[in-house]
């Protein structure tokens, strides 16, 4: 668990240097950038709900499992509302972008946006359908969608 944390920790650092080594025109741009980084920390938030249910699966430690079990439930409270919270900035941030890159709107970074974009609303619309009617299948569907989303921005931001 301190290993899968460190490694978030570790990543969400790289993203953040990352993106002072890029530089920034503008305060606006400066603005989205540091929004993006507040909803890419809240989602991954929510994906580590994923590794925790795996923990709780694989674990063969009773004591483990029952913590991690009183971990999820506590966090589960919170997915959709930290998922709505962190699609809200993104919005913001493609607003924030679109507006001061208005003239370039056809380079890679905004093309991988755009696709980013609409993988999750696809993730958006996997999330309602499993919240509507859980399954197998739509459970497996939602969180293939967010490894997905989670990848793109990925290569969104190392762009």
């Amino acid at each position: 668990m301190a290993r899968w944390l460190t490694i978030n920790v570790i990543t969400v650092i790289i993203i953040i240097f990352w993106s002072l080594y890029q530089g920034y025109d503008s305060n606006y741009i400066l603005i989205g950038k540091m929004i993006a980084q507040a909803a890419f920390i809240l989602f991954l938030i929510n994906v580590n709900m994923y590794f925790v249910f795996l923990l709780i699966r694989k674990s063969k430690v009773r004591n483990v499992k029952v913590k991690l079990a009183k971990i999820s439930k506590r966090m589960m409270k919170y997915h959709i509302p930290i998922a709505v919270t962190a699609t809200s900035l993104i919005i913001i941030h493609t607003a924030i972008m679109i507006s001061v890159e208005l003239d370039h709107l056809w380079k890679a970074k905004t093309t991988s946006g755009a696709l980013t974009l609409g993988i999750l609303l696809l993730l958006l619309y996997s999330g309602l359908l499993r919240r509507w009617k859980a399954s197998g299948k739509r459970r497996r569907f939602h969180y293939v969608m967010a490894f997905v989303f989670l990848g793109l921005v990925f290569i969104h931001v190392f762009i």
